[in-house]
């Protein structure tokens, strides 16, 4: 098959498109496009302006249309935000046009996963601006799900995060489910898994479909060791805490200071999350931390005597 041309590429380097995603979940009912916070995107369907209405009419304008011998000039256009056309087509969802970029591409082609300053693949976009349709054809021409963007999270991750079931539901069949298990526990700069990301969103049922699909309920995010059940205490969300316990979460798991789920209801008004924790943490754990009184002033430290007497302030000494 001949190579297409796409409409001139100096025309449209004025034009760019990007957009940023932050987390959150969308609300039911607020349509497909509703923002996710206030500084969702700086171009794209969420704040379309009249510049961005005129990329989008362009963009339905392309011609694919087979040209003997015309090489692909359009896959050599990057946008001054770094967007492919295929990335803008997708954010102005002209599902129409990315279908006759993919029919024109080779499977694996690495334009499918060409990256934005943000880091964004094609099917980061895809999952961001909700367009089922696309991120399937986009597994089907040979995206790869393992970039990560700008945060570190994979499409997989930004599904998750968002509450998007149908959407972690059409990848996890793509892959086998050894893959899926390996795409649900990586980390993303944060350090947090999928279900990790799930329970800071108190996203219930979405923690209960990744724990069916295999995440492992016990990961350590690396900076301070807490699992999943540590996030849903430090969240105050006493469901989410039942719901993991009754999916097989450890109570008894320490992070790197030596704190159970169990020890970070102390000092906190979670009397409810506090007795449930109780009766599932070993109560030699418990035992053990009472008698160290970890937080008691009365500890030996605090009555190590100050023994600096060359501090000043204004170059007046301090009384010590």
């Amino acid at each position: 098959m001949a190579d297409p041309m796409l409409f001139n590429v100096d025309e449209q380097r004025q034009y760019g498109g990007k957009l940023d995603y932050p987390g959150g979940s969308v609300q039911p009912g607020a349509g497909k496009q509703a923002p996710l916070c206030e500084e969702r995107c700086d171009s794209g369907i969420g704040s379309m302006n009249e510049k961005d209405e005129e990329v989008l009419r362009e963009i339905r304008e392309l011609s694919l249309a087979d040209k003997p011998q015309a090489p692909q000039y359009w896959k050599d256009f990057v946008s001054e935000d770094g967007d492919t056309f295929l990335h803008l087509a997708i954010i102005h969802t002209a599902s129409d046009i990315v279908l006759e970029i993919l029919n024109n591409t080779l499977a694996g082609d690495p334009y499918l996963h060409q990256q934005n300053n943000l880091k964004q693949t094609p099917m980061h976009l895809a999952v961001i601006t909700q367009q089922p349709e696309v991120l399937r054809a986009l597994l089907w021409a040979g995206g790869d799900l393992g970039l990560r963007d700008i945060n570190g999270n994979t499409p997989l991750h930004i599904a998750c995060e968002m509450n998007l079931a149908l959407y972690v539901k059409t990848i996890s069949d793509f892959l086998t489910r050894h893959d899926t298990r390996n795409l649900l526990d990586s980390k993303n700069y944060n350090g947090l898994t999928c279900l990790q990301l799930a329970v800071k969103k108190r996203l219930h049922e979405m923690v209960k479909y990744l724990t069916q699909l295999g995440a492992d309920i016990n990961a350590q995010e690396p900076s301070s060791g807490r699992t999943a059940l540590h996030l849903a205490v430090e969240e105050q969300d006493p469901e989410m805490v039942s719901l993991l316990v009754h999916c097989g979460a450890d109570p008894n798991v320490l992070m790197y200071n030596g704190c159970t789920p169990y020890h970070l209801t102390l000092g906190r008004d979670a009397s409810r999350i506090q007795t449930e924790l109780l009766r599932v943490t070993d109560p030699s754990l418990c035992r053990v931390w009472e008698e160290e009184q970890m937080w008691e002033s009365e500890s030996p430290d605090w009555d190590i005597p100050f023994s600096y007497d060359d501090c000043a302030i204004g170059g007046l000494p301090l009384r010590c």
